[in-house]
């Protein structure tokens, strides 16, 4: 079976998927599936190298209200995304801006060395700050995200956040992260997976939205922190 082929199955799995006992949407149903695209998740429309050496993982994409208004894709601008651009060309791995719903197909998307996805793929309600309950990180949200791992078979795996750390190292049956989240983003070796096939480092960073910019790590320190992945892909 071809990656692609894998990937399509991932994808028709994620659109069947019921998230609502969790009070979540699977953007699949949201506005009947029109805003819904054939990636496994939003934020991967951006980014979906299937042969990246690095994969993001996110805690989560947005609300149904952001979905809805934005078609399905980000908002122009978005200021988290902005970081994210910043700190990928840091370590020498470039993206594209995020698409529009106007844009037409780029190429540069699936080959750009970097895979993005989140820990939860579905959507929840309440604004882009609605509180996150971490039972939505809870056995489904890892099956998905292991799946992922394995089929794009990643090098390096940066997790922007405890909550997206501790989802991929539940993916393996790993114990989460004990103790304050700052150790593990200053931990140099980060944390090697029982992976299949290639080894994969598992790297924490921290979120690069404005709140955490604004509180507890500045982009100027988080650019710091991401020299860590470059060493990891340049070992």
């Amino acid at each position: 079976m071809t990656r692609s082929v894998r990937y399509s199955e991932l994808v028709a799995e994620r659109k069947a998927y019921d998230p609502t006992p969790f009070a979540l949407e699977n953007p699949s149903v949201v506005g009947g599936g029109r805003f819904d695209s054939d990636h496994i998740g939003p934020w991967t429309v951006w980014a979906h190298d299937l042969e990246a050496d690095l994969m993001v993982v996110g805690q989560d994409w947005g609300d149904v209200a952001y979905f809805e208004k934005n078609k399905g894709f980000d908002a122009p601008g978005n200021p988290t995304n902005e970081a994210l651009r910043k700190l990928l060309e840091s370590i020498g791995r470039p993206i594209p801006p995020p698409p529009a719903a106007t844009d037409a197909r780029d190429e540069r998307r699936s080959s750009c060395g970097v895979w993005l996805t989140n820990a939860s793929l579905w959507l929840k309600s309440g604004g882009m700050s609605a509180p996150v309950r971490t039972e939505w990180f809870g056995e489904d949200s890892m099956t998905l995200l292991r799946a992922q791992v394995d089929l794009v078979q990643p090098r390096v795996i940066v997790a922007l956040g405890a909550r997206a750390h501790g989802c991929v190292l539940g993916a393996y049956g790993l114990p989460r992260h004990a103790g304050p989240y700052k150790r593990a983003v200053e931990s140099l070796e980060g944390i090697a997976l029982p992976t299949e096939g290639r080894i994969t480092t598992l790297l924490a960073v921290y979120h690069c939205g404005a709140r955490i910019q604004n509180t507890l790590r500045p982009l100027t320190q988080q650019l710091t922190d991401w020299q860590r992945v470059r060493r990891s892909l340049s070992n």
